[in-house]
């Protein structure tokens, strides 16, 4: 029941949210919604003031880093390049969110997190899925669709480049800044606060060694699962992490020390 769920889901991102009315796919149309609320998170936490041109494409570079980053990667060039299509999809989503916004408060990350947790999970295993089938395209070098390593490298340039990307320039604030990447900063680096880059990475390695990829000519010893059952599989394997962040790290987090109590008593005078 639950990989029918997942299959089905899989393949609506794949197809538009309207054919005459708004032709572009639930995929992009979900992720440019997604990640226009996490922006204006960020934006509104930090109390910058944005011009129209900096909000749009500090979220645009936030939306397609990794998009960008895995097709110079491939060697391909990148969709933004040549096609109007994504640059309407993304602009009208959060230009829309954001006039929305204007109105009514942002909603409290925490709580979005907790929420939207199994579709942050769906996006990005589609985002991981769609990259990896472009690895059967001619152009693209058979050194690297055969290499194991660059098959997890692509997985992980897929679900963080955009995060990454955005979090190192800051892109939501008035003055843009190249810094250290925020999973390389002293006290940051941990198992969950890097899940967005390691997980993308390893769904990219499952789907390979579920699908029998030639990448993985050690560990070709069963049949191979179909690519709808490897979909789903990879897509339930990426919402498990997501998951877990969100309920096991409230638990591991360290607590504030405790806040000493005020005395009510006032001492006396003489």
């Amino acid at each position: 029941m639950f990989t029918e769920v997942l299959t089905t889901s899989l393949q609506l991102l794949g197809t538009p949210v309207s054919p005459s009315v708004i032709p572009f796919g639930w995929g992009t149309t979900l992720h440019a919604a997604r990640i226009s609320l996490v922006f204006n998170t960020l934006k509104h936490s930090s109390k910058s003031n944005l011009s129209f041109g900096a909000n749009l494409i500090g979220y645009l570079l936030m939306c397609w880093g990794g998009s960008i980053g895995t097709h110079v990667l491939l060697g391909l060039p990148p969709p933004q390049l040549y096609a109007i299509g994504p640059w309407m999809n993304y602009s009208t989503v959060h230009i829309l969110l954001t006039s929305l916004f204007n109105y009514i408060p942002v909603p409290n990350p925490t709580t979005t997190n907790l929420v939207l947790f199994p579709l942050d999970g769906l996006l990005r295993a589609n985002s991981v899925l769609v990259t990896l089938s472009m690895l059967k395209l001619p152009s693209v070098n058979p050194l690297l669709a055969a290499s194991p390593l660059f098959h997890f490298i692509l997985g992980a340039v897929a679900s963080a480049g955009g995060g990454l990307l955005g979090t190192t320039l800051s892109v939501w604030t008035e003055s843009w800044q190249l810094s250290t990447p925020p999973p390389l900063r002293a006290g940051v680096w941990g198992l969950w606060s890097t899940l967005d880059i390691w997980a993308g990475g390893v769904v990219a390695v499952v789907y390979g060694i579920l699908t029998a990829h030639p990448a993985f000519p050690s560990l070709l010893g069963e049949e191979p699962a179909s690519i709808s059952a490897a979909r789903a599989s990879s897509a339930a394997l990426m919402i498990a992490f997501f998951a877990l962040r969100v309920f096991v790290t409230p638990l591991t987090s360290p607590r504030p020390p405790p806040v000493a109590k005020k005395s009510g008593k006032k001492e006396k005078t003489q």
